[in-house]
């Protein structure tokens, strides 16, 4: 008999030994439990942020440009209205590659939560853009060349938010991707996060006839600004001051926001938080819900501790590791 037809026998002969119709099954090992419970009062929060302005100045931006001079202090006034824990500085850029930073780069030119003046310096700047940026606005490009031009703008530890107001899309040529994985390479930040104030149709903006309409879902600006975690507004608001204001009201709570640092990368669908035997809802801000799970940072995030109204309160973290394995 051949070698090929013993093969053949062999196989045969275990494949009939075997009603369940395979040869060797394993059994997957279960994923690790994690069950415990920390101190509220323990957590980390932060207050250290680096704000990045970058306004689009083209020849449709003198309004918004003057809105936003005109509204800085209400969005100053959400850091100021906190007391004096937080540490900020501000910079500003436009969407033109060819622009240096207005302000906030460089020796001299710092605008901080110490320098004197601080609104007006800021405003100063924006009112310097003017509308003679070019017609190809790019958000994504001039932040980078700022950003990597000058490393300490960016603090060790803080938070970096950056805030778009442009009525355009954003017209670069690198992927929202590698613009994200460049950011991260950018020091070591606590986190990233980032808004927009936008003209598009779908935060109900509406162009004149003949001039171009876009979306921010699905956009470049509206993947980064998802991918950060972050929050949009419309620049055709009747009232930009109040959104200036919830804006700023925003960040000051993602900064200050207690996070836990988990050890192990968790199965997001068994996270659960429970305070006094009640599981805790999650959710971002403004959902109804308490905490969320910060991927990037592997933490969780507490944005309203309403439901522990105590000094010293304890929560129960409970998840199941992440091992890659699928067990459903």
């Amino acid at each position: 008999m051949s070698r090929f037809a013993l093969l053949v026998l062999a196989a045969l002969t275990l494949s009939s030994c075997n009603d369940q119709g395979y040869l060797y099954y394993q059994k997957p090992v279960p994923a690790k439990h994690s069950d415990v419970t920390h101190k509220l009062k323990q957590l980390q929060g932060n207050s250290v942020v680096d704000i990045l302005w970058v306004i689009d100045n083209s020849g449709s931006m003198y309004q918004h440009q003057q809105n936003v001079i005109a509204n800085t202090a209400l969005f100053m006034s959400q850091f100021v209205r906190s007391g004096n824990i937080f540490d900020w500085k501000m910079g500003l850029i436009s969407t033109d590659v060819a622009d240096r930073p207005f302000i906030g780069f460089g020796p001299g030119r710092e605008v901080t939560s110490r320098t004197p003046g601080n609104v007006g310096l800021f405003q100063g700047a924006v009112n310097s853009l003017g509308t003679n940026g070019t017609f190809q606005e790019e958000g994504f490009a001039p932040m980078m060349q700022a950003l990597q031009g000058n490393p300490d703008f960016v603090r060790p530890n803080s938070t970096l938010a950056v805030i778009f107001v442009t009525d355009a899309e954003e017209q670069g040529s690198a992927s929202v991707q590698n613009v994200l994985a460049d950011m991260a390479r950018i020091k070591s930040t606590v986190e990233t996060v980032s808004y927009g104030i936008f003209w598009t149709r779908d935060l109900g903006c509406v162009r004149n006839p003949g001039e171009e309409e876009w979306e921010l879902q699905g956009s470049r600006y509206g993947d980064f600004i998802q991918a950060t975690s972050g929050k949009a507004y419309a620049l055709c608001s009747s009232d930009f001051g109040a959104n200036l204001a919830d804006l700023g009201k925003d960040l000051v709570s993602r900064i200050t926001s207690p996070k836990l640092f988990l050890d192990s990368r968790p199965r997001v669908s068994t996270m659960r938080v429970v305070y006094q035997g009640v599981e805790v809802k999650a959710g971002v801000p403004g959902s109804g819900g308490h905490w969320y799970y910060d991927q990037g940072l592997n933490a969780i995030v507490f944005h309203d501790l309403s439901f522990a109204p105590g000094d010293d309160e304890e929560v129960q973290i409970i998840y199941d590791e992440d091992t890659g394995i699928d067990f459903n």
